[in-house]
């Protein structure tokens, strides 16, 4: 993974034409555990772009937002990356020298980071480009890429990469009481001490 920072948005750049200050309105820092955003409900209707991503083998099919969009010089036929809160994206290695800020900036007018997408090359320099919300939570735990907690009648288990570990992480625990009593809560490290995190009640 690699991280390419966008200069502007495109919320923001709509924000600052509008006399508005994005930095104060949209912020800059991700979101504490108890503010990130829960995964939205897909509508029965779907817009035609739907269509061009059928059968491009991009993945699911319960992605929020799709859109399509030509952009030249863009490498491959199938690409990946992970939306941030701040609008920074984090690429594949197929796209590392790539700037994938057209997909996003086609995206993030239906739908607002923090997001996965995937974009499949339909024909030529038109990409199909879907995506799906995350929850983003900052946890300080260095030297893993996931953790998982899970509660059932107040016992606690933690697991460091797939190893039973005693060690406490109070930000895991918050997010899984948003769910109730018993839970599971899965993080995967994104970049630094932000993770993508998956909150199941049990």
């Amino acid at each position: 993974m690699g991280l390419f920072r966008r200069r502007e948005t495109l919320n923001e750049e709509l924000l600052r034409r509008a006399g508005l200050d994005p930095a104060e309105l949209l912020g800059r820092s991700a979101p504490s555990p108890q503010a990130v955003a829960p995964r939205a409900a897909l509508a029965d209707s779907r817009p035609p772009e739907w269509a061009a991503l059928a059968g491009s083998a991009v993945g699911p099919g319960d992605w929020e937002a799709c859109v399509t969009v030509a952009v030249p010089g863009l490498p491959g036929r199938r690409l990946e990356f992970t939306a941030l809160p701040d609008g920074d994206l984090l690429v594949g290695d197929a796209a590392a020298q790539a700037d994938l800020s057209p997909l996003a900036d086609a995206l993030e007018r239906t739908l607002a980071p923090p997001y996965r997408a995937v974009a499949a090359r339909q024909e030529g320099d038109l990409w199909a480009v879907a995506a799906t919300r995350i929850e983003v939570a900052r946890i300080a735990f260095p030297g893993a890429e996931t953790l998982e907690l899970s509660r059932k009648d107040s016992w606690d288990e933690l697991r460091v990469d797939d190893e039973p570990s005693r060690a406490r992480v109070p930000e895991l625990a918050r997010l899984g009481e948003r769910a109730g009593r018993d839970f599971f809560v899965k993080a995967e490290r994104l970049d630094g001490d932000l993770w993508e995190v998956r909150v199941t009640a049990l």
